[in-house]
């Protein structure tokens, strides 16, 4: 009868653990998944910039909302108005809610959700999915942050700015 409740009790401490494994694998699984989601959508942004190089774009806070802008699909467009669609664009595709849970107005219009968990960034400090783009020394730096399974996480990328192309 000792044996049997000592194999169960092994048994038990067995399954626990694997049960903890388990958990711990679908948290970094997600974790991995929201990186890989964050660095495509930087890269997204910098190739964006490199396609446009005619046009400064700028310094953008992680707080801004997405503007209404000009929709460039199938349309010719400025490279002001580029610029624009493209932050638009690039903001609702991190993070499409406004900070009482709603769908930005522009985000709407696009037909874009936000790919990142994490909430409407109301400052620079607050935990939020959100992005944020500068221009210093003729580089560009796109700084990204979401919160994910472990915490707030950003993710850093950045380019030089692209030599401006003639003819266009």
């Amino acid at each position: 009868m000792v044996e049997l409740l000592v194999a169960l009790l092994i048994l038990s401490v067995g399954v626990l653990g694997m049960a903890s494994l388990q958990g711990a694998s679908m948290r970094q699984a997600t974790s991995a998944l929201l990186q890989n989601e964050a660095v495509l959508l930087g890269q997204d942004l910098l190739e964006r910039i490199r396609a446009n190089p005619t046009v400064d774009y700028g310094n953008l806070r992680f707080a801004a909302d997405p503007r209404g802008v000009t929709d460039c699909t199938g349309r010719q467009c400025s490279p002001e108005q580029m610029r624009d669609y493209d932050l638009a664009q690039w903001q609702c595709s991190l993070n499409s809610t406004t900070p009482g849970g709603d769908q930005h107005a522009a985000c709407v219009a696009f037909g874009i959700r936000g790919a990142l968990p994490g909430g409407d960034c109301t400052d620079e400090t607050s935990p939020c999915a959100g992005g944020a783009l500068a221009l210093a020394g003729g580089i560009y730096q796109v700084t990204i942050k979401w919160a994910g399974p472990g915490g707030e996480t950003t993710l850093a990328l950045g380019m030089s700015r692209p030599a401006q192309r003639g003819g266009r």
